[in-house]
């Protein structure tokens, strides 16, 4: 039999000191732990903080998205439902105006008004044009049905900025007026010019004058009418004029280059320096003849020198026959 061995009381206190000996826990391992698990517990506040600060602006930007685009639409409405009304007033199915001829010489236009009413009675239905130019009087103009039920007029008038066109369909005794908006018509059969004057200036006198030189470029194009009745343009003698407070300082021939079928290219490159002082006006105009004999006079700059600098001045070209914001003047 085998004995069982005794242990004393000293053995196993001699044990647990032993043990104490290989993993010893100081009172700064303690406060250590306890602050790594602050930091932790704050670093995850912090992140719970951010995530959720992250979902309410994501939240707040979903809702002021959806907001904005439910106050659109409540700002549509009016014009929806007025769009919807205009479309059940209109007598109309479809209607125009159009430029069916143009005199560049004589200065005379041919407007061609068309209106199709919705409904239709033999024998029942008329219909009568009022036009007007540039707010004037307006003028009585009789249509004619055709075979598809529709109504045409043709008025010769002389050129100006915008037409204005009133149709009013008679059905019975009842009248149905319909305003069929305003038509473009010098700007519509003029050529479309459009330019710079490119200008550098070496300044003296502490500012107070300037030598001036730089290049003219002048675009010419068809206009869409010309275009539509495919009528070419030539211009004669293409020529830049500079002015200073009205008394013309440079006068030259430019150099055209058709860039294409659809316009040309006018340039200048000014060869001898001209002068100007503070307070004084500068006005750069291209000139060209075309083959009816009708003169452009187109503004391509005009500005003021002021203070060691120059600025953009208003249009010196009376309105007088003219398009383009009054820059351009025929006659």
């Amino acid at each position: 039999m085998e004995e069982k061995r005794l242990e004393h009381p000293e053995e196993r206190q001699d044990e647990k000191q032993e043990k104490k000996k290989q993993y010893p826990v100081t009172r700064r391992d303690f406060y250590g732990c306890v602050i790594i698990l602050l930091i932790a517990i704050f670093l995850q506040g912090i992140q719970t903080r951010a995530l959720i600060r992250r979902g309410n602006t994501q939240l707040e930007n979903s809702m002021a998205n959806r907001i904005s685009s439910v106050e659109s639409r409540i700002e549509n409405i009016p014009n929806s439902i007025e769009t919807a009304l205009l479309e059940a007033d209109n007598p109309f199915r479809e209607s125009s105006v159009e430029i069916a001829a143009a005199d560049l010489k004589a200065k005379k236009v041919t407007l061609r008004m068309t209106a199709m009413p919705k409904e239709w009675k033999t024998g029942d239905t008329s219909l009568k044009f009022y036009l007007s130019c540039d707010g004037g009087e307006k003028i009585a103009v009789d249509a004619t049905a055709g075979a598809d039920h529709s109504f045409t007029a043709e008025k010769e008038i002389p050129f100006c900025e915008t037409a204005a066109v009133t149709a009013i369909l008679q059905r019975g005794d009842m009248e149905y007026p319909s305003d069929l908006g305003e038509t473009s018509v010098a700007g519509a059969v003029y050529p479309f010019f459009s330019g710079d004057f490119y200008s550098a200036f070496t300044w003296t006198g502490g500012g107070s004058e300037a030598s001036v030189s730089g290049n003219v470029e002048v675009e010419v194009q068809p206009s869409d009418w010309m275009m539509q009745e495919d009528k070419s343009l030539t211009l004669k003698n293409p020529t830049v004029e500079i002015y200073v407070d009205g008394k013309r300082v440079q006068k030259h021939k430019m150099q055209a280059e058709v860039a294409d079928t659809t316009f040309t290219h006018y340039t200048y490159t000014i060869e001898k320096a001209f002068h100007v002082k503070e307070g004084q006006y500068m006005e750069t105009y291209f000139k060209a003849e075309d083959e009816n004999g009708l003169k452009y006079t187109y503004l391509v700059d005009r500005s003021h020198v002021t203070n060691g600098d120059v600025e953009t001045a208003e249009s010196a070209v009376p309105a007088v026959d003219s398009v383009q914001e009054g820059r351009l003047k025929v006659e």
